[in-house]
C-alpha cells in the first residue's frame, strides 16, 4: 500500500466519537459496487426495510450494472454485473470482455448509539467464482452532518479502509466525501492487461448528489474519475402514483323497489346486472331467496378483493331491493373458483358506512368473511339472475354474454403499451399484444440476447371452471437463435435447445390446453389439464391445492405426462417423454411478508430432488425472491463439471403494475435472472397454478392487507 496519511486522519477523527450528538439522520448511498457506503468503500450502514436500488457505475476499467435490497430491517443485499475493460471473455470467442456476476451481502449487528457506533459485517462477491471476494467489519459514527466510518477488511479489501460523508445543510440532496479505498486493484484477475494494476486506491474524493428517487456521484481518484447513478425505489410505499384515472364508485338515483317488486318484475334485476357489468364485473350471478340476497362474480381488473365486493355492494344498494335482510357476496377467480364469501345481517349498518357514519369497527359487527363452500357456487351457477321458486330467467343481458363486444384498442393496461382486446360479460377473453420482448442475460451462449414477438391469446368458457386457453406467437426479431454451442451434459436437452425453437419457429401454436377447475371442499381445489402447455411441451395432467383455514401453510401436488414438442412449434413431438410430480409445502410468515417454498419430486429432465425457494413481499405487493435447486442430475455444462455439476438457480421479481399506474390492475410483470440453457431441475410451464391463481387475492403473505382493505373506496 502507498501512504497512509489519509488513513491516519480517519483514526484522528475516530477518537471524537460520542462526544457529539446526533443531528440529522446519516446517508444510506451506495457504492461503485450498489451497497451501501462510501465511493468504494463499505460504511456500517444499510439502506431503509424494503430499498430496492438500480444502478450503473463505471470506474475504469471496471464498469457495473448493479443492484441492491434492504430486504430486512438489518440485511442488505446485492447483486453486480462487472464487465472488465481491455479483457477478453472466458466463455469463447465473440463472448465480449470479460464479465462476472457477483452477489454481496451486509448485516448490521449493532444500531448506532449516542456513544457507541454502529457495527456491520459484511462480504462481497461470495458465491461462484469469486473474482471480486471480501469480507469485512466495519463501523459508523454520526455528529453533526458528518458521518465517519472505519473499517477492517481480508481478500480484496486489503487492510483497513474508511472515511468521511459530509451533508451541507446549505445544500440539500449535496453531499461530499473523503474515502481511503483500501482496495488491492494490483492483484485482481487481468490487473496488468486491464489497467487496474495503475489503481493504487487510498485517497479517493466525491461529490454526491439526491433527487426524490434519483441519485449520483462524481469521484476523483488518482488522476481517474469515476462516475455511478441510481434510482433507489421505497418498497414498503403502497402505491407509487395516484389512482387518478380510477373510476369513482358506481351512484344512481332510481325509484324504491321492496323485494315483491323484484320478484314480479324483470326490468329491476336486469338493471342491476346491467350496472354491474359496465363497471367490469363479469359472470354475473345472483340469487334472491326470500329476504336475502346471494350474489357472485369475478372482476379481472380491480385488485382487491375487498374493493370489488365494495363495490358491488354500492351497486345493489342503489339498485337492488331496499328491504333486504341479508346480502351474501361471493368473489370468484377469473378460472370461476369461489374464494370466500361476504356476510352482511345489518343492512342499515352497510349502508351508513358507505355514507361515511360507520367506522370498520362497528361494519365488523354486522358481517362476517369466510372461505366459500362448493355449495355456494352451484347455487349461484343455476343462472345469471333467479327468484327462488321460478324457472331460471336469462335476461338480455345474458344472450349479449354469449357474443363477444367489439374489439378496443387500449393503451397503458396490464403493463403493455398497447393492446386490442375484447371480452364477454361471462370470462371468454380475447387479446391481441403487439409487441412483447423477452431478455436473456448472461449465460454462456452470450451475455445478452433478446426476442421480441407478437402474441394472441384466447380463452373461451365451455361450461362451470371449464375452458378452452389458446395463444399463437409471431417472431419479430431476435437474437437467441445465434446459441451455437450444445450442452454437454448427460441430461435430456429439456431446456438448453431453446435456440432451436427461437429459430425454427417463426410463426407457433404458443399454446392449447383444456382446463377444468374445481372446488372440492372449501380451501381444496383441483384442476385438470390436456393439451400443449407451452412452446416445448405438450401433456396431461392435474393438480391438488389444500390450504390451512387458521395455520400459515398450504400444499399442492401436481403430476404431468409430457411429451416434448416439434421445434417449429406446429402440432408434432419430437420422442422426448416423461412424468414429472412435483409436491410443493408453502409456509409464511405474514407478518414479515415471508413465504418459504420446499418442493421436491421428479423434474423435467427425469432428475429428482428438491428445489427450495423464498420470497418477500413488501408493502408495495412488489415480491422478491430466490431459488435453489438441488438434484441428482449432473448437469456439468460450465461453470458445472463432472466433479462439481451445476444446481439451478435464480432469483425472482414480481411487480403489481397496479401500484405504478393511475389505475388499478390484477397484472404483475414477472422477472427471473437465471441460466436459461439449463436442463437441470427444471419444471413445466404449469397450464393453472393453483396456489399463484389463489394466493394474491387471499392475500396469503401481506401483512399490511386484509380482506376489508379498501372496502370503501
Amino acid at each position: 500500500m502507498t501512504d497512509r496519511w489519509g488513513f491516519k486522519g480517519i483514526l484522528l477523527c475516530a477518537v471524537l466519537w460520542g462526544s457529539l450528538p446526533l443531528s440529522a439522520a446519516p446517508l444510506s448511498t451506495p457504492t461503485q459496487t450498489g451497497q451501501t457506503g462510501l465511493v468504494n468503500m463499505p460504511t456500517a450502514r444499510v439502506a431503509e426495510d424494503g430499498t430496492l436500488r438500480f444502478g450503473f457505475s463505471r470506474f475504469e476499467p471496471y464498469r457495473a450494472f448493479w443492484s441492491s435490497l434492504s430486504i430486512f430491517p438489518r440485511l442488505e443485499l446485492g447483486a453486480r454485473y462487472t464487465s472488465v475493460s481491455h479483457t477478453q471473455g472466458l466463455m469463447k470467442p465473440g463472448f465480449g470482455t470479460f464479465k462476472d456476476k457477483a452477489f454481496d451481502a451486509k448485516l448490521l449487528l449493532l444500531q448506532e448509539q449516542r456513544y457507541f457506533p454502529a457495527v456491520s459485517v459484511g462480504t462481497r462477491d461470495f458465491l461462484g467464482t469469486r473474482v471480486f471476494d471480501a469480507d469485512f467489519v466495519v463501523m459508523s459514527k454520526q455528529f453533526g452532518p458528518v458521518d465517519f466510518s472505519l473499517g477492517l477488511g481480508r481478500g480484496r479489501l486489503d487492510g483497513g479502509f474508511g472515511g468521511v460523508q459530509y451533508q451541507p445543510s446549505w445544500a440539500p440532496g449535496f453531499d461530499l466525501v473523503y474515502e481511503y479505498d483500501g482496495t488491492d486493484y494490483a492483484n485482481d484477475r487481468f490487473a496488468a492487461t486491464s489497467g487496474a494494476v495503475r489503481r493504487k486506491g487510498a485517497d479517493t474524493f466525491s461529490i454526491g448528489y439526491r433527487w426524490g428517487w434519483l441519485g449520483g456521484r462524481l469521484a476523483w481518484q488518482g488522476g481517474d474519475v469515476g462516475l455511478n447513478a441510481y434510482v433507489s425505489i421505497p418498497l414498503m410505499q403502497r402505491e407509487f402514483i395516484p389512482k387518478l384515472d380510477e373510476p369513482p364508485p358506481f351512484v344512481a338515483k332510481t325509484e324504491w323497489t321492496d323485494v315483491a317488486s323484484w320478484r314480479d318484475s324483470f326490468e329491476p334485476r336486469e338493471r342491476l346486472v346491467t350496472a354491474l357489468e359496465r363497471q367490469g364485473f363479469r359472470n354475473v350471478q345472483i340469487f334472491l331467496a326470500g329476504r336475502e340476497l346471494h350474489m357472485g362474480f369475478a372482476h379481472r381488473r380491480i385488485s382487491l378483493v375487498a374493493r370489488a365486493v365494495g363495490r358491488a355492494l354500492r351497486s345493489v344498494l342503489s339498485l337492488g331491493p331496499r328491504d333486504l335482510d341479508a346480502i351474501h357476496v361471493t368473489y370468484f377467480t377469473p378460472t370461476d373458483l369461489a374464494l370466500v364469501t361476504y356476510d352482511f345481517h345489518d343492512i342499515p349498518l352497510l349502508e351508513r358506512f358507505f355514507a361515511g357514519n360507520a367506522t370498520y369497527a362497528e361494519l365488523l359487527k354486522g358481517m362476517t368473511v369466510s372461505y366459500s363452500s362448493p355449495d355456494t357456487a352451484k347455487q349461484l351457477a343455476t343462472a345469471p339472475v333467479l327468484v327462488e321458486g321460478q324457472s331460471p330467467v336469462q335476461p338480455p343481458v345474458s344472450e349479449k354474454a354469449k357474443s363477444f363486444e367489439h374489439f378496443q384498442w387500449v393503451s397503458n393496461e396490464e403493463g403493455h403499451a398497447l393492446s386490442l382486446r375484447r371480452e364477454t360479460h361471462a370470462l371468454d377473453r380475447v387479446r391481441f399484444i403487439p409487441l412483447n420482448a423477452g431478455i436473456y442475460f448472461n449465460d454462456a451462449n452470450g451475455a445478452l440476447r433478446y426476442e421480441t414477438f407478437a402474441l394472441a391469446t384466447y380463452t373461451w368458457q365451455l361450461g362451470r371452471g371449464l375452458f378452452v386457453e389458446g395463444g399463437l406467437r409471431l417472431r419479430l426479431f431476435e437474437d437467441v437463435s445465434k446459441v451455437v454451442d450444445r450442452s454437454n451434459s448427460v441430461l435430456p436437452h429439456v431446456r438448453s435447445d431453446v435456440g432451436d425453437y427461437t429459430r425454427d419457429g417463426q410463426f407457433i401454436l404458443d399454446r392449447l390446453m383444456l382446463n377444468r377447475y374445481a372446488q372440492l371442499r372449501p380451501r381444496v381445489y383441483a384442476r385438470a389439464s390436456v393439451g400443449y402447455y407451452e412452446r416445448m411441451f405438450a401433456g396431461l395432467g392435474g393438480q391438488l391445492l389444500y390450504f390451512s383455514k387458521s395455520s400459515p401453510w398450504a400444499v399442492d401436488l401436481s403430476v404431468d405426462t409430457l411429451r416434448q414438442r416439434n421445434t417449429d412449434g406446429d402440432f408434432g413431438f419430437r420422442d422426448y417423454r416423461t412424468t414429472t410430480a412435483i409436491a410443493a409445502v408453502h409456509y409464511r410468515l405474514q407478518r414479515q411478508g415471508l413465504t418459504f417454498t420446499l418442493r421436491g419430486g421428479r423434474f423435467l429432465a427425469r432428475d429428482v430432488g428438491v428445489r427450495y425457494e423464498i420470497q418477500r413481499r413488501f408493502r408495495s405487493g412488489v415480491r422478491i425472491g430466490a431459488w435453489y435447486t438441488v438434484t441428482d442430475g449432473r448437469d456439468i455444462t460450465l461453470p458445472g463439471s463432472p466433479g462439481d455439476p451445476y444446481n439451478d438457480k435464480g432469483i425472482f421479481l414480481s411487480v403489481p403494475l397496479g401500484s405504478m399506474l393511475t389505475r388499478d390492475t390484477q397484472a404483475v410483470a414477472r422477472f427471473a435472472i437465471s441460466p436459461w440453457t439449463r436442463d437441470v431441475g427444471q419444471m413445466v410451464k404449469s397450464p393453472g397454478d393453483l396456489y399463484t391463481i389463489v394466493e394474491d387475492p387471499l392475500l396469503f403473505d401481506w401483512s399490511g392487507r386484509h380482506l376489508l382493505s379498501a372496502f370503501h373506496k
